[in-house]
């Protein structure tokens, strides 16, 4: 009997151990498959945040490339103000008028037309223009001194 109670003592020490062990093996596979998805998730969080740091570098880059283009348009807006102060619009287009006639007749000869000569073209049309313009301010300026 006290054999038959050792023998049995055995088998429940044994029994549990074997319970033991599956529970063991549960929380190691169980363990190994949290480790696994924790790699995954950090990896994939990693990709994240890089694509966040890239995301954000880029817009800081498209903010300062805006800043600068507003920066540029202000800068021409002022120089248009300028230049609509020393050329009215109505001499442009009369001076194109004059001009393209002219161009015409200096393909016509076959010779390419350079740039410079139109710039200087241009250039002595709005000169003959503005003394024009200064002459007649001029005899309005006398003519309305006599009449005052």
């Amino acid at each position: 009997m006290v054999t038959d109670q050792k023998q049995s003592s055995d088998i429940s020490s044994e029994q549990e151990a074997i319970r033991y062990t599956e529970k063991l093996a549960q929380a190691f596979g169980l363990n190994e498959q949290n480790a696994e998805m924790y790699s995954t998730l950090s990896g994939e969080n990693r990709a994240l945040k890089k694509q966040l740091e890239d995301y954000h570098s880029q817009h800081n880059t498209l903010e300062r490339r805006v800043k600068r283009l507003e920066r540029d348009v202000g800068s021409l807006k002022i120089k248009l103000q300028d230049l609509d102060e020393y050329v009215d619009r109505e001499t442009v287009v009369d001076l194109i008028h004059e001009i393209v006639p002219t161009l015409i007749n200096e393909k016509s000869r076959v010779l390419p037309i350079r740039p410079s000569l139109l710039r200087n073209l241009i250039r002595k049309k709005i000169l003959k223009r503005q003394a024009q313009r200064k002459d007649s301010e001029e005899k309005l300026h006398i003519v309305k001194n006599k009449n005052n």
